[in-house]
C-alpha cells in the first residue's frame, strides 16, 4: 500500500484541509484526502498526541477527536502505517514555522521536508 506523506507549506494551508475534511463523512475520504487531514491537525496542533486522545484531559478538542478515532481505526486495519498515525514531520513543520529566528538547519531541514511532501504529492 502506498504511503502518503502531507506536510502543509503554512497554517492557511493546513486550516484550508482541515475545513474541507470537517465538512464530509470521514469515512467516505480517500486515504490520500484524510492523511492530509489528519496531517495538517498535526502541523495546526503539534501538542495533541494520537495516543490516549480518548482521555478527558489528553487536551484534544472534541470537534477533532472523530480524526482520531478515525485514524486509529484506519491504522488498525492496515490502511494507515506509522509514518502516517504519527505525521510527526508535519508536526515538526508546524512548530518550526512558528520560530521567528530559526537556526540554518532548522531552514535546511523544513527545506527538505517541504521537497518531499511536493514530491509525494505529485506522485
Amino acid at each position: 500500500m502506498k504511503t502518503f506523506y502531507f506536510i502543509p507549506d503554512s497554517a492557511r494551508t493546513a486550516a484550508k484541509q482541515l475545513r474541507f475534511a470537517l465538512a464530509q463523512p470521514l469515512e467516505n475520504m480517500s486515504k490520500a484526502d484524510f492523511v492530509r487531514a489528519w496531517s495538517s491537525i498535526a502541523y495546526l496542533f503539534p501538542g495533541l498526541h494520537p495516543d490516549g486522545f480518548e482521555d478527558a484531559d489528553s487536551g484534544w478538542p472534541r470537534v477533532l477527536r472523530r480524526f482520531a478515532a478515525a485514524a486509529w481505526r484506519r491504522a488498525e486495519v492496515g490502511e494507515l502505517d506509522d509514518a502516517e498515525l504519527y505525521p510527526s514531520d508535519a508536526q515538526w513543520s508546524g512548530l518550526c514555522d512558528q520560530i521567528k529566528n530559526t537556526t540554518p538547519d532548522e531552514r535546511h531541514r523544513r527545506r527538505e521536508l517541504a521537497a518531499l511532501s511536493l514530491e509525494c504529492a505529485n506522485a
